[in-house]
C-alpha cells in the first residue's frame, strides 16, 4: 500500500501542491522566480559577451557565438534528461505517492551519474572534429574548441545541477532555485572578470567561471535537499531502484533530452551555414542572440511552471484544470509578446551597441537580428506551452516531432533562404522552425482531449 505523503505519520516539510486555486495565479506566481532564474541566466550571459566583446574584440565573441552551438547541444542533454526524471517525482508528488517520490529521486540520482560519466567521455574528443564540420573559420577554432571543450567537461555538473533545482521545483518551490542561480550568475560574473580582464585567460576563463558557478549551485541545491525535504529522500533499501523505475525515467527522461538534441541538432547546422557569411557575421549573430535570449526568457520561465502544474494537476486527475491553465497562460504569452515586439522596436540599437563597439556593419545586422525576434516571439511563447502541458503528462510523442519538425523546417530554412537571401535568411530560421513545431504540439493537445492522443 502507498504510503501518502498527507499522513500525519508522514515526517518532514509537505510539498506546495500547484492542485488548487487560479490556474493563472498559480502559474504565474510559480513562474516569476523562474524568470528570475531566466533573468540571471541572461546576465551572466550577457557578461559573458559583453567582456569577451569589449576585452577581446569581436573575434572572441564570434569564437564564443560558434562553440556555443555544441554547448547548447551539451546544456540541452543535461535539461532535457533532469527534466524528464523530475516530471514523474512532480506526479508522484501530485498523486501523494511518498513511497514513489522516493523511487523517483533515488532513480534520477543514479541515471544522471551514469550518463553525465559517458556524456563526457564521448563527446569531448568530438569537440574540435564537430566545429570543423561547421565550417568555423580557421582564425577562431582553436578559441571555440578550448571554449567548447571545458564546458562540456562539466556536462555532469550541470546535469546534476539541473537535477537538484528541478526536485526542488517538483515539491512546488521555485523561489530556493532562485537564490541559487542569483550567487551563481553573480560568480559567474565575478570570475568572468577576474579570468578573462585581469588574468588573461581568453575565452578558456570564461568557460571555467561558467562551470564553476554551476558547481556552486549544484551543492547548495544538493544541502537544501537533505536540510528541508529529508523525509522524502530514498530511504537506505530504496537508493537501489528498481527496474521499472529506472526504465520509465530513462525513457522520459531520453525522450526530453532527444527532443532538445534534435533542436540542437539544428540548430548547428544551421550555425554551419551562417558559419560561410564570415566572422563579422558571426559576431553580429551572436550579440543579438543575447537580446533574442531576453525576448525568450518569459515564455521559458513560464513554460516550466506548466510543466510543474501539468504534472501535479494530471497526477491528481484533474485534467479540467491543465485546460484552464494552458488557456489562460497563452493570453499572458500574447501580451508579454507585444511587450517584447516594443521593447526591441526601440531599444535594439542600443542593445546592439552594448557588444560591438570595433563593427558598425556588426552592429547594424545585430540590430536587424533583434527585431525579427521580438516581431515573433509570441509563435514560441505558444509552443511552448502546449509542448511543456504535454511534458508535464509525461507525453512523448508531440514533444519529440516537435523537435523533429522545428530541426526539418531549421535545416531547409538554412540550406534553401541563406544561400539565397543572406542574412534576412538568418532572421527567417528561428521563426518558421517555431511555427513549424508549434504543429505538432497542438495537435497532439487535442488528441488527447479526444482521447486519441499518444
Amino acid at each position: 500500500m502507498k504510503e501518502r505523503i498527507h499522513s500525519k505519520t508522514a515526517p518532514g516539510k509537505t510539498p506546495e501542491l500547484l492542485t488548487c486555486g487560479s490556474p493563472w495565479r498559480r502559474i504565474l506566481l510559480f513562474s516569476l522566480p523562474l524568470l528570475g532564474g531566466e533573468i540571471c541566466h541572461l546576465l551572466y550571459g550577457m557578461a559573458d559577451a559583453f567582456i569577451l566583446g569589449r576585452v577581446l574584440g569581436i573575434g572572441a565573441l564570434a569564437a564564443a557565438g560558434v562553440a556555443s552551438g555544441f554547448v547548447q547541444l551539451v546544456f540541452g542533454l543535461a535539461i532535457g534528461l533532469s527534466s524528464g526524471f523530475t516530471v514523474i517525482t512532480a506526479q508522484c508528488i501530485g498523486s501523494g505517492d511518498r513511497d514513489g517520490i522516493s523511487r523517483s529521486i533515488a532513480a534520477g540520482i543514479s541515471l544522471s551519474l551514469v550518463l553525465g560519466l559517458v556524456f563526457t567521455a564521448v563527446l569531448i574528443p568530438l569537440t574540435r572534429p564537430v566545429l570543423r564540420l561547421m565550417n568555423t573559420p580557421q582564425e577562431i577554432l582553436g578559441d571555440a574548441a578550448a571554449y567548447a571543450s571545458i564546458i562540456i567537461g562539466g556536462i555532469a555538473v550541470s546535469i546534476f545541477n539541473n537535477l537538484f533545482c528541478g526536485l526542488i521545483q517538483a515539491a512546488g518551490d521555485s523561489v530556493t532555485p532562485l537564490a541559487f542561480l542569483t550567487i551563481s550568475s553573480i560568480l559567474n560574473i565575478l570570475l568572468d572578470v577576474l579570468l578573462v580582464a585581469a588574468i588573461p585567460w581568453g575565452v578558456r576563463g570564461a568557460a571555467m567561471a561558467t562551470v564553476f558557478s554551476q558547481l556552486i549551485s549544484a551543492v547548495l541545491a544538493l544541502r537544501v535537499l537533505r536540510r528541508r525535504l529529508g523525509s522524502f529522500l530514498p530511504r537506505r533499501g530504496a537508493w537501489y531502484p528498481g527496474r521499472r523505475d529506472l526504465a520509465a525515467h530513462f525513457s522520459l527522461g531520453i525522450s526530453m533530452a532527444l527532443q532538445q538534441i534534435i533542436v540542437e541538432f539544428g540548430n548547428i547546422l544551421v550555425q554551419a551555414v551562417m558559419n560561410r557569411l564570415g566572422t563579422v557575421t558571426i559576431g553580429a549573430v551572436a550579440a543579438a542572440q543575447k537580446i533574442r535570449a531576453l525576448n525568450m526568457m518569459p515564455f521559458f520561465a513560464v513554460s516550466r511552471a506548466v510543466t510543474t502544474y501539468t504534472a501535479q494537476n494530471y497526477g491528481a486527475g484533474r485534467m479540467d484544470r491543465v485546460n484552464r491553465g494552458i488557456f489562460q497562460t497563452c493570453l499572458l504569452c500574447l501580451g508579454g509578446g507585444l511587450c517584447m515586439a516594443l521593447l526591441n522596436r526601440t531599444g535594439g540599437r542600443f542593445f546592439a551597441s552594448l557588444f560591438i563597439r570595433d563593427s558598425a556593419e556588426g552592429a547594424a545586422l545585430a540590430y536587424r537580428y533583434i527585431i525579427f525576434s521580438g516581431y515573433t516571439v509570441t509563435v514560441l511563447g505558444f509552443m511552448l506551452i502546449f509542448r511543456s502541458s504535454l511534458q508535464g503528462m509525461g507525453k512523448h510523442f508531440g514533444p519529440v516531432m516537435s523537435g523533429v519538425m522545428e530541426t526539418v523546417m531549421s535545416v531547409l530554412a538554412a540550406f534553401v533562404l541563406i544561400p539565397r537571401i543572406g542574412f534576412l535568411g538568418v532572421c527567417l530560421v528561428n521563426p518558421l522552425s517555431w511555427l513549424a513545431s508549434f504543429f505538432p504540439v497542438f495537435l497532439s493537445f487535442l488528441g488527447i482531449q479526444k482521447g486519441k492522443g499518444p
